[in-house]
């Protein structure tokens, strides 16, 4: 699964990390049509109202885990190019 995070560099260790810009709004018209079609069952059986949202909050959390596993992955490229840049300032140091 591809991360819809980007590492973006700038000048020194500036970095910054950006994103598609309908990410919100493409997450809520999922979420909103997932409830959409998990309230058919509820009007042909007729059960609690609640069940439908409750249905599309599970995706609502699997996108937050995705976001939360792209950030880790981000956070440790980050550290192992920042390590790199400290051992080599170590050794020039050291000469």
């Amino acid at each position: 699964m591809r991360s819809r995070l980007q590492w973006t560099h700038g000048r020194g260790e500036h970095v910054t990390v950006d994103r598609k810009q309908t990410y919100a709004a493409e997450i809520f018209v999922k979420f909103f049509a997932l409830a959409g079609l998990l309230y058919m069952p509820v009007l042909v059986f007729g059960w609690g109202e609640w069940i439908p949202f409750a249905g599309a909050s599970v995706y609502l959390l699997w996108e937050l885990a995705r976001f939360n596993s792209a950030l880790g992955e981000l956070a440790d490229l980050w550290n192992k190019q920042h390590e790199q840049r400290q051992e080599s300032a170590r050794r020039s140091s050291l000469q």
